[in-house]
């Protein structure tokens, strides 16, 4: 999946604590992120959006979709929504057993962005402003984040460069994951490339929720001392000094 439309080249991902499973980034979109994740969830419970073909659940009177949606809704102009929320459910079965609580916790989510105590979903609780500006993030799995950030890194450099690319190790995707807890910088908009390389710069940047200060690191920042590369068909890092 492809869209045509102007690339996002930096990529910010933020995490002040591995085990709550939060991540705050830039740069990420709704149709990269379901490009990118294994597996991508086809039921999602739709708490902020502006998709006109979403269905209608009279018991918790929250709009949703199914796997006949899905496609419309990753093609849709999700950036036009502004506000874009929703979570993911196993069937529409589900959708009559949520109960008082889970439906005011859903409705809490929505709109402060945070769990009241425990958010229902079954993978991921997505919130996001700007699609690609601005994305709040549960996941259930830290798998599936390790995940959606690598292969988000290779579906923008593919579109960048018109390469292809190996899918990266295990070893490579865990420390961009772990790197996160510092504030991980990947800017694709200085990429440097060779017949035989392509290095990728990257930071550590800190912990933000203003994106504008994440944007302008693009121009505050000048000298890279850390490099992703893609070499003959191998991932690796690269430490200058």
């Amino acid at each position: 999946m492809m869209k045509n439309q102007n690339l996002r080249d930096l990529i910010y991902v933020s995490c002040s604590d591995l085990n709550s499973k939060c991540f705050y980034s830039y740069g990420i979109e709704f149709y990269e992120f379901m490009s990118c994740v294994h597996n991508k969830p086809e039921n999602l419970i739709l708490l902020k959006h502006n998709f006109d073909n979403a269905q209608w659940n009279p018991h918790t009177r929250f709009d949703y979709v199914t796997s006949k949606e899905i496609s419309e809704l990753i093609e849709d102009n999700v950036y036009g929504y502004g506000d874009f929320c929703w979570v993911d459910y196993n069937n529409e079965e589900d959708l009559d057993k949520l109960t008082k609580f889970q439906i005011a916790e859903l409705l809490f989510f929505s709109h402060l962005a945070k769990p009241l105590r425990e958010i229902p979903m079954i993978r991921f609780a997505y919130y996001a402003h700007d699609d690609g500006w601005f994305n709040k993030l549960y996941v259930s799995l830290l798998e599936d984040y390790k995940v959606i950030l690598s292969r988000t890194i290779t579906l923008k450099l593919h579109k960048l460069t018109k390469r292809s690319f190996v899918e990266m190790p295990n070893n490579i995707a865990k420390v961009l994951l772990e790197s996160a807890l510092e504030g991980l910088l990947i800017d694709l908009s200085k990429i440097t490339k060779s017949k035989t390389d392509i290095k990728i710069p990257i930071a550590a940047v800190g912990h933000y929720t203003d994106m504008d200060k994440v944007y302008n690191f693009k121009e505050e920042i000048t000298e890279y001392k850390v490099w992703l590369v893609y070499s003959k068909k191998t991932w690796k890092f690269f430490r200058e000094g």
